[in-house]
């Protein structure tokens, strides 16, 4: 008798259970809803879906399989791959080899190679954890080692990667600005460097033209004239894809302030071999060759230095809360490098399809053209995205990856979202913008512990962006009231 009453009264919760879930759903779904039909943005398109991460059920759905342009959310596709397939704790790795070794007076005879496997983290900034920029960290080594002349010229050898540009999956605008970076087997300075377009020293001249560093490698066609009479400075460029070319056309007022272009360069192996001469030769380093960039050369010889980047869970968090496009294609290009033994951003992505087949996704539910997001091609549904999030949660990676995530009202893309109503540093997400596409997508912790993954993906709005993120930002607190 006991044990069918306890049979009965396991079954009353259960049932009592499932009658208040399906009966919450219900009721957030219509606040959603609600949400979604308000007249600034109807007509929009939606795809949303929370989810408890233990059990994997659905707290609330509006067309969660319905594909649609994530912008950057597109890189917790990326950074994911990175995490599963290099690890958190990997660095990469820079080897600086001679072939015939160092002599009593610090002279290396012949070429000095740079051995190249991905590292994205040479930048003009100072690295934190070294205190200064990577490349003066690298020739203070050098020269601490006894370095002092390379007789012959410096071959940067990007061996198994392949050059990419973008061109094919990103609009022509894009390609010509400095957040569509392009790829290669070592970078730096994100692959931009800042052209600065002044008036010239008289009337009727050319304008003056700075490029910043002073060794990037741009030719820049100038047709900008200097006029006085001009009431105000107006400036046409043209980039050729793929080539480290600018044409600039216009007018600069005398006495106007300069204007500024960011440009991508689009050589970045060749570009960081100069910035290295750069460092060393300020260092005191003296490189009497050129800078070559190698593809088939191989790093045999005597390894003068070898030096690391940051682990790979500190470049996933300044890639994601940043939302730093460069990071992204190069994280993906070197998941493919590992892999697959060739770093590209197609191989880089085919490791994202052998996640999502892993993790479950359905072929049909994702399909990107690049590791950023800057791509309109790239679509994805809202229950794609959870179930990403999901899996990841309960993976070996699960804190470092949640951890590159913003978090709300603290840091990053969401440092002035959602810090009210209890919500302060309780959700973990990452935002995606375009023009006419707004996606929020990530965690949010509960009182008891409990975790509940999200994505809301918005395309095809006409109002301000900011009043899609309002909406984004009162479906979660609607949520997050309810499963608490």
């Amino acid at each position: 008798m006991s044990k069918r009453i306890s049979s009965c009264s396991i079954a009353i919760a259960t049932l009592l259970f499932l009658t208040t879930h399906v009966s919450r759903a219900a009721g957030l779904e219509s606040q959603l809803d609600s949400l979604i039909n308000l007249e600034p943005v109807k007509g929009a398109s939606w795809s949303i879906l929370f989810a408890d991460v233990e059990s994997g059920h659905d707290i609330a759905a509006i067309d969660a399989e319905r594909l649609l342009i994530p912008a950057s959310v597109t890189k917790l596709w990326s950074t994911a791959a990175a995490f599963q397939t290099l690890g958190p704790d990997y660095r990469f790795s820079t080897k600086i080899v001679s072939g015939s070794g160092m002599d009593a007076q610090g002279g290396v005879s012949g070429a000095v190679k740079v051995i190249c496997t991905g590292d994205p983290m040479f930048d003009r900034k100072y690295r934190k954890d070294i205190g200064k920029p990577a490349l003066d960290k690298m020739a203070d080594e050098l020269y601490a080692k006894g370095l002092r002349s390379i007789n012959g010229d410096l071959e940067i050898v990007v061996s198994r990667f392949k050059r990419s540009c973008g061109n094919g999956v990103w609009e022509m605008g894009d390609l010509r600005e400095g957040f569509a970076p392009s790829v290669d087997g070592t970078g730096y300075n994100s692959n931009v460097c800042h052209i600065a377009i002044g008036p010239g020293m008289a009337e009727g001249l050319g304008a003056d033209v700075i490029i910043d560093p002073p060794f990037a490698p741009v030719k820049v066609l100038n047709n900008v004239v200097t006029n006085s009479g001009a009431d105000e400075s107006w400036i046409e460029f043209n980039v050729t894809p793929c080539r480290d070319e600018l044409e600039i056309s216009g007018v600069m007022a005398r006495g106007d302030d300069p204007q500024y272009i960011w440009f991508p360069i689009q050589e970045p192996a060749y570009y960081f071999g100069l910035a290295l001469k750069d460092a060393l030769a300020r260092k005191g380093i003296t490189v009497s060759g050129k800078v070559i960039v190698s593809r088939n050369s191989n790093g045999n010889g005597t390894v003068l230095l070898e030096f690391f980047s940051p682990p790979v869970t500190d470049i996933a968090a300044i890639t994601n809360k940043d939302s730093d496009n460069y990071l992204a294609e190069y994280l993906l290009s070197a998941s493919g490098y590992k892999e697959f033994g060739e770093g590209s951003p197609s191989s880089g992505l085919r490791v994202v399809q052998k996640i999502a087949r892993q993790f479950g996704v359905h072929r049909d539910q994702v399909s990107l053209q690049d590791g950023s997001g800057l791509s309109r091609q790239n679509i994805v549904s809202a229950r794609a995205n959870v179930q990403l999030l999901i899996k990841i949660a309960k993976s070996e990676f699960a804190n470092d990856f949640e951890a590159s995530l913003s978090q709300s009202g603290v840091d990053g893309t969401v440092g002035g979202r959602l810090s009210t109503d209890g919500l302060l540093g309780r959700v973990r997400a990452k935002t995606g913008t375009m023009t006419n596409v707004s996606a929020l997508a990530g965690y949010i912790g509960l009182d008891s512990g409990r975790k509940l993954a999200f994505a809301i993906l918005c395309n095809n709005f006409r109002c301000s962006r900011n009043f899609v993120r309002n909406i984004q930002d009162n479906m979660v607190r609607a949520v997050y009231r309810a499963a608490n």
